[in-house]
């Protein structure tokens, strides 16, 4: 199975995208995590069954546009887009899987319009980093001084794309080659000064708000998409207990360990992945 390119148009921001399947089958949009692209599942796709899936560069990231705002990419800003792109793509229901900062807007989202999502399925992540309401004037000023300070950075160039992908394999979350190559084909450029990581600066950035913890709780509360979770038992989540035990004590959602690192679903576990995750989308009767 090959993916086909797409764009959207989401008032003026250009996002691209992968799409795999067909048309017609059960759809499916997959969110990407934090400085990833598309091409994350790009392991997964072949083997998730019957589904159309369209995994888009989320804004800033891959080949999509980035915002023009002076400001950080707050998590809040994708729904209203992933939105837009299912009402291009004619969906007024559908599921979704989401990875890390995927999994949060994922979330999110099925909070926000829970109508319109069937089915959650997330992948080393969920509940947003909250703080406490007295701390929104210094998260804030953070957020500011963090855009001011990633817009300064020069931009790292890289002489050979083999270059480029392995700085990517020794990131924040290491990745083995085939992992760091196939981003790095969706997510690195090349200019006469050589080739660099084309995300957008700004998301080096804090949000320039966190939520609260009521707050968080208040967007769960509205889920009611059937939710499968999916953790690594050496992944972040688990490294961030609060996470993991928020997203251990959710009721009715099916939650699952599996053996493996931050991206689990990607080539070394896609198969464990995709098991899951199929047999959680055939729970279809209500649809």
């Amino acid at each position: 199975m090959v993916a086909s390119e797409v764009f959207f148009d989401v008032e003026g921001l250009r996002l691209a995208a992968k799409r795999w399947g067909e048309p017609g089958g059960f759809p499916v949009m997959a969110l990407h995590g934090w400085l990833d692209n598309a091409a994350s599942f790009d392991f997964l796709a072949p083997l998730l069954v019957a589904c159309d899936l369209v995994c888009p560069d989320l804004a800033g990231h891959g080949k999509s546009g980035h915002r023009g705002y002076l400001g950080a990419y707050n998590i809040w800003q994708d729904i209203a887009e992933i939105f837009h792109v299912a009402d291009q793509l004619g969906w007024q229901r559908f599921a979704l899987i989401g990875h890390s900062r995927g999994a949060m807007i994922a979330f999110l989202a099925a909070g926000t319009s829970p109508q319109r999502i069937s089915h959650l399925a997330l992948i080393e992540g969920g509940a947003p980093r909250t703080a406490a309401p007295e701390q929104a004037p210094e998260v804030l000023a953070e957020s500011l001084r963090s855009v001011r300070s990633a817009l300064a950075r020069k931009r790292q160039y890289y002489p050979t794309f083999a270059e480029a992908v392995l700085a990517r394999m020794q990131g924040m979350f290491p990745l083995g080659h085939q992992d760091a190559e196939v981003l790095a084909h969706q997510g690195v450029s090349e200019t006469a000064q050589g080739f660099y990581w084309s995300y957008d600066p700004k998301l080096i950035a804090g949000s320039e708000l966190r939520l609260s913890n009521q707050q968080v709780e208040a967007f769960r509360s509205r889920v009611t998409a059937r939710t499968q979770v999916v953790l690594a038992e050496g992944g972040l989540t688990a490294q961030e207990r609060t996470i993991s035990d928020w997203l251990s004590a959710s009721p009715h959602w099916s939650l699952q360990w599996l053996p493996g690192h931050h991206h689990l679903h990607m080539h070394t576990q896609c198969a464990q992945v995709a098991s899951t995750i199929n047999t959680h989308f055939k729970s279809r009767d209500d649809e």
